[in-house]
Parts: structure tokens; sequence; C-alpha cells
């Protein structure tokens, strides 16, 4: 009879659970993933420095004719710590009009509440008013840009296409 009860305990609790999820899944709190990946991006500002100057380092080193880099492309350290920040890969412009050489764009492919925004790019865009801390812009459709201050943004695209 114990043994009844607790499977029908155990299997209540699964069902919660699931509910919650598809709850979740289809009437996500954007606001608060958006509130999350700010921080998030204030957290490991330092480790994101770290990569664009790197990465700035790498570029200077090689001739990169289409201004992208896959993991493979890339020296280890590099790949490790865009790995381990959760990026795939990095695409990359020249600004000429900036005290920076450039404007990087990081795509995210695992944690930074992912699942709930369907596309994220973290980028460090020097001299752009956009990345003022408080800044957010909305395209009225799916796309917010979110300012995290010192030449960080945070850009998400919420459709599922």
């Amino acid at each position: 009879m114990k043994i009844e009860k607790i499977t029908n305990i155990f299997f209540i609790i699964i069902i919660l659970l699931i509910i919650w999820k598809v709850y979740n899944y289809y009437n996500p709190n954007y606001q608060k993933n958006f509130r999350q990946n700010i921080s998030e991006l204030q957290d490991k500002r330092t480790e994101l420095n770290k990569i664009v100057e790197t990465a700035t380092l790498e570029i200077s080193r090689q001739n990169i004719p289409n201004k992208s880099m896959d993991l493979d492309d890339m020296s280890e350290p590099l790949r490790e710590k865009m790995e381990e920040l959760g990026f795939s890969s990095f695409r990359f412009e020249i600004i000429n009009n900036c005290n920076k050489k450039y404007r990087f764009y990081f795509k995210v492919c695992k944690g930074w509440n992912l699942d709930n925004l369907n596309y994220i790019e973290i980028i460090f865009s020097p001299c752009d008013s956009e990345t003022k801390e408080g800044f957010h812009s909305f395209d009225g459709n799916h796309i917010d840009v979110f300012g995290a201050g010192e030449e960080w943004k945070i850009l998400s695209d919420t459709d599922f296409i």
C-alpha cells in the first residue's frame, strides 16, 4: 500500500512539472529572461573583455575573408573560453570612427535563457549609444536590444523561426 501511495505522489509531481514546463514554454516571462541575461553579462564582463582582446589578436594575425569564426577556426584557448561562456561563433566588423578597431557579435548556443529567447547575440560595440546601461529598443515584433553598459549590449530575437 505504501509503494502505491509513493508511486501516485511521484506521478502527480511529474505531471505538475510537465504542466509547469509547458505553461512556461507558451507564456515565457521575457522581461525576467532579459534581466537575467544583463545580470549574467555584468557578472562575466571581465571574461568577455578578455575574449574580445584574444579575438582581436587572432583576427590581426590572420586573414579572415568572411569576417566570422566558428569554434573550429579558433585557437584552443579562445575556443575553450567561448565554449565555457556558451558561444558557438562570432562575427566582426571593422569600425573606423572609434578608438577600438572591431565590433564583435558572439552567437549564443547554450545558456543565457536561449530556450525561451530563441536567438541571442552578445555584442561588443564600442562607441555605440545602444550600449548605454538601461538602453532598450524593441522593433515591434520580436527583436529586443538591451544596453548593458561599458560597450556591451544584448540582442534577442524571440521569434520561433
